[in-house]
């Protein structure tokens, strides 16, 4: 049987501009899970200026969120919880 090579140039614009929302979310988790991009770099604080309450609540976040695996479930319950409040 015949083996043949090929080579597939895409453009890293084009690749993201013909991904779905679906598509784009998965690979924004993808890059957060293997550490090319930081949570606080996608989930930025609405004001350009934070303030030192405002930093400290997203270090905060981002820290729960990359020790997701080693929370427990009632850990997880009450995150969710107060989520829901908001």
């Amino acid at each position: 049987m015949p083996e043949f090579d090929t080579y597939v140039d895409v453009d890293v614009d084009e690749f993201i501009s013909a991904c779905s929302k679906g598509e784009i979310k998965k690979l924004i988790d993808s890059l957060i899970e293997d550490g090319h991009i930081n949570v606080r770099d996608v989930f930025t604080s609405p004001s350009k200026n934070p303030t030192i309450m405002e930093i400290e609540h997203l270090e905060i976040c981002n820290k729960l969120a990359s020790n997701y695996y080693r929370m427990s479930t009632e850990d997880c319950d009450l995150l969710k919880e107060i989520s829901l409040k908001y």
